[in-house]
């Protein structure tokens, strides 16, 4: 009965012992077919544009490490593009572009010299292949799409019309709209060939695209860094977003100010509000502070971007366009904006000032301002409070002007009791 026992025991260990060596080979197979998965993506795009291995002048985007393909994770693509490509993290030249796990794993080849970009996007079939398998399959197997676009800045935005359509036939897959891959593509790749900052490039594979929401929050980060720099390994940035766009998500990932790190809030205003806002703060941006955790004391500043000067300077851009959908404008000045505004990323000054500078006394003052509930801009003087009306001193007088008003009124009646008592 024993030795009976004894050989089921011996028997399931067995069993599970080639059920784990089966999973761990089968594991190494996947890994091994994402990573020639990785590397026959670039050989597709080597010819197609074609370039050589170690190109400075390409340019290497794609959703891999944060595509799921059945559960399976897609990183080590990214080792097989950089081997067969030459283009790396480390060089700048190889961007991991943040998209929903959910979406298509799709790279694409972008050259600076020629302008031309050349589209992939896999069918996700291939990953239930072996490897003899995966290298038996065509280039038109192993992708849906291999696609090449010329998608230089210049060429956009004369022909604007052509390019729009290709947008809208999803010519490089498409996505959620209106920041589609399209849009993904065009924006990033200009930018890193006009020279963008390596910072602005790699916070922007979070953001997933280029447009002036997100530029402005790199000019915000050179802004602070200009009038309130960290001096102290004790001191740390507490931000309060007001109002929250683009900006937000390349501040966070520059200056280590998150939400998860309960340093980094974001709250919005109503358009009632909006409208109670005074004229050097009606694009109202940040509450920073830069708080002192040895203290326990913050020096803080009220910072705003000036769009209409934004606008009046690039040229031939409004506000409006931002919202224009149903048409080529709503890209076309994001496009725009970005190119121009490359231009300004050391004198971030032109586009942002201050509104307001204050000091934060204590840990109370610092978590009033930040609470559900509390508007910081009424808190700092900025704005009044919802409710109240900012009235014109052209239609009512400001209380200086009442009391000027009242003392005439009061020496009128002195002067008139004095001449009564004289006539008496």
């Amino acid at each position: 009965m024993m030795k009976r026992k004894a050989a089921v025991v011996i028997l399931a260990i067995f069993l599970c012992s080639v059920l784990a060596v089966n999973a761990l080979a089968q594991a190494t197979d996947d890994q091994e077919l994402l990573y020639l998965l990785g590397s026959r993506t670039s050989e597709v795009a080597m010819k197609e544009l074609p370039f050589d291995k170690d190109d400075p002048n390409i340019l290497v985007m794609t959703s891999a490490s944060y595509a799921i393909i059945d559960g399976q994770n897609t990183d080590r693509c990214i080792d097989g593009v950089a081997d067969a490509s030459g283009c790396t993290v480390g060089k700048g030249n190889l961007l991991l572009v943040h998209r929903s796990r959910d979406k298509p794993l799709w790279f694409a080849f972008f050259s600076k010299n020629t302008k031309e970009c050349v589209y992939l996007e896999v069918n996700n079939a291939v990953l239930g292949k072996s490897v003899d398998e995966f290298n038996a399959l065509a280039d038109g197997e192993v992708f849906t799409k291999i696609v090449k676009e010329n998608i230089g800045a210049d060429k956009l935005l004369n022909e604007p019309e052509a390019w729009d359509e290709k947008m809208k036939a999803k010519v490089f897959g498409g996505g959620a709209k209106p920041f589609n891959n399209e849009f993904t593509m065009m924006t990033i790749a200009n930018a890193w060939a006009k020279g963008a900052p390596p910072e602005l490039i790699r916070a922007n594979q979070f953001h997933n695209h280029i447009c002036p929401g997100s530029a402005s929050g790199y000019l915000f980060v050179k802004y602070i860094d200009k009038n309130l720099p960290l001096e102290k390994p004790s001191q740390r940035y507490q931000i309060i977003a007001i109002k929250p766009w683009c900006k937000d998500d390349i501040m966070q990932w520059i200056l280590e100010a998150t939400i998860g790190n309960k340093n980094y809030i974001a709250k919005d205003l109503t358009p009632e509000q909006m409208k109670q806002l005074p004229e050097d703060a009606k694009d109202v941006a940040n509450v920073v502070i830069r708080w002192d955790s040895a203290t326990g004391t913050g020096k803080g500043i009220v910072i705003a971007f000036d769009w209409d000067t934004a606008f009046q300077m690039c040229g031939d851009v409004s506000r409006k366009d931002l919202k224009a959908f149903d048409t080529h404008r709503w890209w076309w000045m994001r496009l725009k904006m970005n190119q121009w505004m490359l231009d300004y990323m050391d004198s971030p000054e032109t586009l942002i000032h201050t509104v307001k500078e204050f000091d934060v006394d204590g840990p109370a003052e610092l978590n009033k301002l930040k609470s559900a509930g509390v508007n910081p801009l009424v808190e700092l003087g900025v704005m009044p409070a919802s409710g109240t009306t900012a009235t014109s001193t052209e239609e009512t007088p400001s209380i200086p002007g009442l009391c000027i008003i009242a003392a005439i009124a009061i020496a009128g009646v002195v002067a008139y009791a004095a001449r009564r008592r004289k006539i008496r």
